[in-house]
């Protein structure tokens, strides 16, 4: 039986942040996509398609489109809603918008690497 690659989408517009989150995932085994942001729209459903991933972290605080409405848009999309979306973000009330976008689960920043592995590896089994 041939495995799936475990493949992760990262959203966000710190790119040392997505360094970071690159190498620990990779590290782990993950293929990773960093995603600089998803201005326009259709940077995100091109990198979705092309890449297929298994799951995708996303940020909230972002230039232009935020987090919030793409996981609206991804999780009311019938191609994409079946992705697990992470909602990750230094934002206060974390939880409530993550509930209100329809993310699969929220991660608070700053992180620790463990934490963040642990919560990839529940998602991707």
């Amino acid at each position: 039986m041939i495995e799936k690659r475990k493949k992760i989408l990262i959203v966000d517009d710190d790119p040392d942040h997505l360094l970071i989150c690159n190498i620990l995932f990779r590290r782990r085994g993950y293929d990773v996509l960093p995603l600089l942001g998803c201005n326009p729209i259709e940077t995100l459903t091109d990198a979705i398609d092309s890449f297929q991933p298994s799951l995708i972290f996303m940020d909230h605080f972002m230039p232009g489109i935020t987090g919030f409405d793409a996981i609206k848009m991804l999780k009311n999309h019938p191609t994409y809603r079946s992705i697990p979306v992470i909602y990750f973000s230094v934002h206060g009330d974390l939880a409530l918008i993550a509930r209100d976008a329809g993310a699969d689960a929220y991660f608070q920043k700053p992180f620790q690497s463990e934490e963040l592995l642990k919560i990839a590896d529940r998602f991707v089994a």
